[in-house]
């Protein structure tokens, strides 16, 4: 017999299910404090929409399907790339900046693992028309709020810029295939690779000691980073990619958030996709980043005008995952109250009242497991009710019951 449902997929119900939607809540909540207005992309478009030049998604990892009239249509992979379609396509001539969030499922055919389904949930915050360290500055201090406010400990930050690499690519001159394998050993951080690829470049003197100098420059900020960065820069766009990251330095301790950042600049993943600052959060015990962001002012220019732009996604089944290690499985949520039924009926106003003043309310229906509930509430037919707690029974007036429940 097929299983009930695919890999790569889950059924969330009770306890998961509910701290599922509080955590969505939360971060929904917390956005628009900071005056980000929701937008909700559909959960399919045409597959070309995902598949542009700067797009960070592959074919291999698409779900892909053809509707009745031949369009190759695709669930969404992310939702950043919906996100600069609706700006550069519908909202390109409105006020700027822009601030928008967005949560919901997103698909990509991956092999799944823990922290990683083939259905995962994302929420996140693009801020489009704003090309400043401050703008930076604004997203990253909103992402470690975040992190800090769902109760996540320990978590840290890397910090890049992805200007310093591209600065060094094009001071060397390497075509394509020479950037490609410079990145893929700085992602596997093997100094025998990078050192064997400058042998192979005959790469001498500064420049050689510029890409060598690559998996150095990484730590917590006051051990020097940006300094030793500086001094290897070979031209201007390095130095100004360093210059960036002291600005933006500058506006997260403003923030209060300084101190939760290490500065990575090789860290070049996704480098035909991001144009300046370069961002995760990892927490203790997950193997994942729980946030993904950058500055990405070429997107929205695939699907309209263009504009500069900086966001990231928070990936909710990596934070959730991090919070059950931490705190245990979330426990299934029980009503406030089990009301239960009365031959006068006053049972449903009581219920109804309850409601109307915020409590989970459920009328007994049978058969209950009345232990499960910590408060029951037997209306007595003569103006009082009996209510059961753990400890002990007590009887009340109906006038003003809520009052003495707790």
């Amino acid at each position: 017999m097929p299983p009930s449902i695919p890999r790569g997929v889950a059924d969330y119900f009770g306890g998961p299910a509910l701290r599922r939607r509080q955590l969505e809540t939360l971060l929904r909540d917390l956005a628009r404090t900071w005056g980000y207005g929701e937008i909700i992309p559909p959960i399919f478009e045409y597959a070309a929409t995902f598949l542009t030049e700067l797009g960070a998604q592959s074919v291999e990892t698409l779900y892909r399907f053809f509707d009745r009239d031949g369009q190759t249509l695709a669930l969404r992979p992310d939702l950043t790339v919906p996100a600069a379609r609706i700006v550069g396509s519908k909202l390109y001539d409105q006020p700027l900046p822009q601030r928008y969030f967005y949560a919901g499922p997103v698909f990509r055919y991956d092999e799944p693992r823990a922290g990683r389904q083939r259905e995962f949930w994302q929420a996140g915050v693009e801020l489009m028309g704003a090309g400043s360290p401050d703008a930076d500055g604004e997203v990253l201090a909103l992402a470690a709020l975040a992190l800090q406010r769902v109760g996540l400990d320990a978590f840290r930050f890397s910090l890049g810029h992805l200007g310093y690499f591209h600065g060094l690519l094009a001071e060397l001159g390497l075509d394509d295939a020479a950037a490609t394998a410079l990145q893929q050993a700085l992602d596997r951080k093997s100094a025998d690779d990078v050192r064997g690829l400058t042998d192979a470049w005959g790469l001498t003197g500064r420049p050689r000691d510029a890409v060598l100098g690559l998996l150095d420059l990484f730590g917590p900020q006051g051990d020097g980073v940006l300094a030793r960065a500086r001094s290897l820069a070979l031209n201007n766009v390095m130095r100004e990619a360093v210059d960036w990251l002291v600005e933006v330095e500058g506006r997260l301790d403003l923030y209060g958030v300084k101190a939760l950042f290490d500065i990575d600049l090789a860290d070049v993943r996704a480098m035909n996709y991001y144009t300046g600052v370069t961002f995760k959060a990892y927490a203790p015990g997950i193997g994942f980043s729980v946030v993904n962001g950058g500055r990405y002012d070429n997107l929205v220019g695939e699907f309209g005008p263009g504009m500069p732009a900086v966001g990231c996604a928070f990936y909710l089944d990596r934070i959730l995952l991090a919070q059950t290690r931490r705190q245990g499985p979330p426990p299934d949520p029980v009503p406030d109250l089990l009301i239960l039924p009365c031959p006068c009926g006053d049972h449903v106003r009581l219920a109804q009242e309850a409601r109307d003043a915020g409590l989970v309310a459920a009328i007994a229906l049978g058969p209950e497991d009345l232990a499960r509930y910590p408060r029951r509430v037997r209306c007595q037919c003569d103006s009082s009710l009996l209510l059961e707690t753990p400890s002990g029974s007590h009887t009340l007036p109906v006038t003003g019951w809520l009052e003495r429940l707790f």
